[in-house]
């Protein structure tokens, strides 16, 4: 064996166990879900798009610290329409758990705006024009435990910026809701905050991994899909009963207190996939949405 080959296989392991690493480190990140924040500031003419655009920008600096594994806001949002959940920063311990369940996130994070100016000077000469406007916020966030509903960290943010020329789109674009200014000005108090939620990373490596509920999540010509697959072990052959929410009962504020079930239907898997798995109905009924639990 030649010293080049050996230097050769050498780096080649090296990088190899490099990958591994870093995908092991990818499967150990704590799943994190972005709620819209609660606009609880003074600061009402851009109304719920303030909330969405202070989550958005969240959700990018999370991303960006490299410390959780961060739910697209869409799939998050689509789960909360789906689920009659609703899509404010309010979230008891029950829609926490849910989320938590169908999205197998172990954290949820939720936010207010404390806190929103923006103060507009301009002036020129003739033709002339120039204009500054200076923006305050302070945000508060909470990272909501989905097993047990228990607050787990709170932080704040606290940012100043300041724009030049146009970037306000002259007089009246406070009335006029703009997704990027917003974010802009909100950017400095979301980054505080973000890297204060990353530095503590560490304190939640530890939390249990949420496995969302196995359920059929598609059908095409009279096969079912289910998500389960070769990840969790299933083989042709397997079958599954058929669950299905028929009821449920709600306290006074519309919460969930409990779901009444039914047997429908049976499923039989036909073809294992990687994260996946298609079945065929061999006895009863089954439609999307409806829960599984292996026999």
């Amino acid at each position: 064996m030649t010293r080049g080959y050996r230097r050769h296989m050498v780096v080649l392991i090296a990088l190899a166990a490099l990958y591994v690493l870093g995908v092991s480190r990818a499967e150990a990140q704590v799943r994190v879900a972005v709620m819209n924040f609660e606009n609880n500031s003074t600061w009402t003419w851009w109304g719920d798009n303030l909330g969405r655009a202070a989550a958005d920008e969240l959700v990018t600096q999370l991303f960006r610290s490299g410390s959780f594994s961060v739910i697209e806001r869409s799939q998050l949002e689509a789960v909360l329409a789906e689920q009659d959940l609703g899509a404010s920063g309010a979230v008891d311990s029950s829609t926490a758990a849910r989320i938590g369940e169908l999205l197998g996130v172990q954290l949820i994070l939720t936010g207010s705006i404390t806190q929103f100016s923006v103060e507009r000077t301009s002036g020129g000469i003739r033709s002339l024009g120039a204009s500054v406007s200076r923006a305050e916020s302070i945000v508060d966030v909470r990272l909501v435990n989905t097993t047990t509903g228990e607050i787990m960290l709170a932080e704040s943010g606290e940012g100043r910026k300041t724009f030049g020329g146009l970037t306000f789109r002259g007089s009246g674009v406070e009335r006029e809701f703009d997704a990027g200014t917003a974010q802009e000005a909100l950017r400095p108090a979301i980054e505080e905050v973000a890297e204060k939620i990353a530095d503590q990373a560490d304190r939640f490596a530890d939390l249990a991994p949420v496995t969302p509920p196995a359920q059929i999540v598609g059908s095409n010509d009279g096969s079912f899909y289910i998500n389960q697959g070769e990840n969790f072990g299933l083989m042709v052959g397997q079958r599954f009963e058929v669950v299905r929410v028929i009821d449920e009962i709600r306290d006074a504020n519309g919460t969930v207190l409990d779901r009444i079930t039914d047997r429908v239907g049976v499923l039989e898997v036909t073809r294992v996939l990687s994260q996946s798995a298609i079945c065929a109905v061999v006895e009863g009924d089954a439609i999307e949405g409806d829960q599984i639990n292996p026999l």
